[in-house]
């Protein structure tokens, strides 16, 4: 997903291409342009339409990050989808090493930033907003915000994503919980960007603790909760 990209979209997703072409993938890359203000959707267009394994979602007005990746996984297809930041902090070789585990039994498939290189306020406020999270959901200690993450297609009709910010990664990982499934976590080092401007700031906490206290108090996952266990 990008929002904003312009520096990074055409590395990043050459990279990509080239990557899961030399490990011998067939796939389809959904490139979401999530409302973004400058050329990254022209870039986007221009990618797209000289491969047809690459395929564009504009959202037009950005309303999060999780609006951007519900709209990108509504249009993907195949046995198993995923999503990931556009900004060039993953390496794309630690993207075959989630492919490479979906033999494995796994119902869902991604990164922990064992080491990283973004700074320290980043890693911070990423650190605080996981214990937190895990400490009033009763989760294992997941990166709970780490991408990529893969997951099998079938689960998105029980998993009812809704979230339309940040807060859309943790939903996933609080609802994975819930349903049972079996998670892994691949160790990566996430890189220090090259190109553009992390979102991500301290004011990002309020939000996330607002959120925290909305899902935990709020009616939202007690009738998700409800209705699961009705389909099962």
């Amino acid at each position: 997903m990008f929002y904003d990209e312009e520096e990074n979209v055409v590395r990043v997703v050459g990279d990509l291409v080239s990557t899961l072409e030399g490990a011998g993938f067939d796939f389809n890359l959904i490139l979401v342009d999530n409302g973004s203000r400058d050329r990254t959707s022209r870039l986007i267009g221009d990618l797209t339409g000289s491969d047809p394994r690459l395929k564009k979602v504009t959202v037009k007005e950005n309303l999060g990050l999780g609006w951007g990746v519900i709209s990108g996984l509504s249009a993907a297809e195949g046995v198993w989808v995923g999503y990931m930041a556009g900004d060039g902090q993953v390496d794309p070789a630690d993207v075959v090493k989630l492919l490479n585990l979906r033999e494995e039994r796994y119902d869902l498939i991604k990164v922990r930033r064992k080491q990283r290189q973004d700074g320290f306020v980043r890693a911070w406020i990423s650190n605080v907003y996981v214990m937190l999270l895990c400490l009033a959901f009763g989760l294992p200690f997941y990166d709970i915000n780490a991408t990529p993450r893969i997951f099998r297609k079938k689960l998105l009709d029980r998993l009812q994503l809704k979230s339309r910010d940040w807060f859309l990664d943790a939903e996933l990982m609080i609802k994975s919980r819930f349903l049972g499934l079996s998670v892994a976590e691949v160790p990566i080092t996430f890189l220090k960007r090259e190109g553009g401007s992390s979102s991500v700031t301290p004011r990002t906490i309020f939000e996330f603790l607002k959120n925290i206290a909305r899902y935990r108090f709020g009616k939202e996952l007690r009738e998700w909760k409800k209705e699961a266990r009705s389909r099962s």
